[in-house]
């Protein structure tokens, strides 16, 4: 089979893994990684048996062997790096976030478009085959109708800088936050009319744990819960008319059980036999994509990957947390009317 050579912008944590899965896969290849640290990329590279090491983006982005580029550098700047792909003719495959916020990647994902280059974020829940399984099964009224749902994320990021500084679009909601927001978009299709979130901020001004509640029309509801100080149990529950659906890892599902009104097990789904990381489907989709001439894949529109970062935007604003960084808004003065934002509906 022909490999796809994929170039790695980034060699930080994801970037190994995202090497190691591209590695295990048939027709993909690792082909080459980029760093601003010349010996941070050889390092990688020797550690990963990647062919080319790079010294700077930009170099790799000359070479004609890269046919996708993955972006795995820090949330602040995949935009900027992103741009830069797409003038030298490179797809670009984007970890998440795309970008900090909405009208950011709104912007980019336009400028592919008119560019005609494919640009999409990697989110992997959206192209889990298993979490697609549990939507369809939704729409068949497997448990009835959906009445509430509750989904968890947590771990202990203490030690990653990153997350902690505002100028790198850090903070738990956008990093991690993003996944169980996506789980109920894609759960209840589409976003609420409503929503009431409490966040506890570190002193460097991010979120570190959040609260988030949404109102959907007809009574139905989701609750969220969100942190990058302490490990939660990151299932996902959802509540119907006639039963339960409990999936056990909401960033990645590998096991959903499917209960009855009468709380017993009425069966279990599982991934394929031959699935690996749960990463590969996103790659093969972007893939597709890319070859295709296409602007977005199959499983991700650029209408949902925006709606769900205006979302986001919509609760760091009423917290009053926007980022020091182009196109956010001002950060807004400590006042009686202000002092307390996070009762107010973002």
């Amino acid at each position: 089979m022909i490999e796809y050579n994929i170039g790695i912008m980034g060699a930080g944590y994801i970037a190994g893994v995202i090497a190691k899965v591209l590695k295990d896969m048939n027709g993909f290849c690792p082909y080459a990684i980029a760093s601003r640290d010349e010996e941070k990329a050889k390092k990688f590279a020797e550690e990963y048996e990647i062919e080319k090491a790079y010294g700077s983006y930009e170099a790799m982005l000359e070479d004609p062997e890269v046919e996708l580029v993955y972006i795995a550098t820090v949330n602040s700047n995949h935009v900027e790096l992103a741009k830069k792909c797409i003038d030298a003719g490179k797809p670009v495959f984007v970890e998440k976030p795309i970008s900090y916020n909405a009208k950011t990647a709104a912007e980019l994902l336009k400028y592919a478009t008119e560019k005609g280059v494919f640009c999409g974020e990697a989110m992997w829940l959206r192209y889990n085959p298993l979490m697609n399984l549990v939507v369809d099964n939704l729409r068949k009224n497997i448990i009835g109708d959906v009445r509430s749902i509750t989904a968890n994320i947590g771990y202990n990021l203490g030690g990653r800088e990153r997350l902690l500084k505002p100028e790198l679009a850090g903070g738990a909601l956008l990093d991690i936050g993003v996944y169980p927001i996506t789980a109920v978009f894609m759960l209840m299709g589409g976003g609420p009319v409503n929503v009431v979130a409490e966040p506890i901020i570190t002193t460097t001004g991010v979120d570190a744990y959040s609260s988030i509640y949404m109102r959907y029309p007809q009574g139905r509801s989701a609750y969220i819960t969100v942190s990058m100080t302490t490990s939660l149990d990151k299932r996902c529950i959802i509540y119907g008319t006639h039963g339960r659906i409990e999936i056990d890892n909401v960033n990645n599902p590998t096991l959903v059980t499917v209960y009855g009104s009468d709380g017993k097990s009425r069966g279990e789904m599982k991934p394929a036999d031959d699935a690996k990381t749960g990463y590969e489907y996103e790659f093969k989709a972007a893939r597709k994509a890319a070859i295709a001439g296409n602007q977005e894949t199959e499983e991700l529109s650029i209408k949902d990957t925006i709606e769900i970062y205006r979302f986001i935007d919509a609760i760091r604003y009423t917290w009053n947390l926007p980022f020091p960084l182009p196109e956010e808004p001002e950060k807004k003065p400590m006042t009686v009317e202000n002092l307390n934002p996070n009762t107010k509906n973002a």
